[in-house]
């Protein structure tokens, strides 16, 4: 969140509400995680789901947890992007938690086998700085600590992606892009994030819009 030039609070493409808004739309979202994951083809998503909350009735006195965007592809594969504004020192938990309550509520149903447990992203897009220096991307599997090439086929993937670390060249236009959005940097020559430029543009322009960041905004500091 930063002021304007009028002194108006802008809110970014990393305040809640304006990512929830700007990730439920599937060419976006999907444009999105390939620059993130080149190396899967995502050709089709179904449409993402915004604060989608997890909650175990049956264990009440368990954590439950609010997905930012929960995302399906047509092959199956289940990415749960999140926005992380503040280091709370948490993060590596929270994913594997998160992870868990994916493959609780979503991955498994009764009278299938584990090999159908769907493949898991959990994707995190942090804002804050770092201490030391990090990668814009860093992917993290579970490997055998004695073998590192052997990576254990779980179908579970942890992605960190940083807009305040360091390029290292291998990333694509798009995740550049994102982390320039990131930062409430202008991205030019690309059409999608021309769309959810203006379209983050015309929500702070708006009255109605603009209640309503405030309202969670404050909601959320009375947590």
């Amino acid at each position: 969140m930063k002021n304007t030039h009028n002194n108006r609070q802008w809110f970014g493409f990393s305040e809640d509400k304006v990512f929830g808004e700007i990730m439920s739309n599937p060419a976006f979202c999907r444009h999105v995680l390939q620059g993130i994951l080149p190396e899967i083809p995502i050709k089709k998503i179904f449409p993402p789901k915004k604060q989608e909350v997890i909650i175990d009735p049956e264990h009440r006195n368990q954590k439950d947890v609010r997905l930012d965007i929960l995302v399906e592809d047509i092959n199956g594969n289940l990415y749960n992007i999140e926005m992380q504004r503040s280091d709370d020192d948490d993060i590596a938990r929270r994913m594997r938690y998160y992870a868990s309550k994916n493959d609780q509520r979503y991955t498994l149903h009764q009278g299938y086998t584990y090999n159908d447990l769907k493949n898991v992203f959990i994707i995190f897009l942090c804002t804050f700085k770092t201490k030391q220096k990090v990668a814009i991307k860093s992917t993290y599997q579970t490997i055998n600590v004695d073998n590192h090439a052997d990576i254990l086929q779980d179908g579970l993937t942890k992605i960190i992606i940083n807009s305040n670390g360091v390029p290292d060249g291998t990333e694509t236009e798009t995740l550049l892009n994102l982390v320039k959005l990131m930062k409430d940097l202008p991205v030019h020559g690309d059409k999608l994030f021309d769309k959810a430029q203006k379209r983050i543009e015309s929500m702070n322009a708006d009255p109605e819009w603009r209640d309503t960041i405030m309202d969670f905004e404050t909601r959320m500091l009375e947590r």
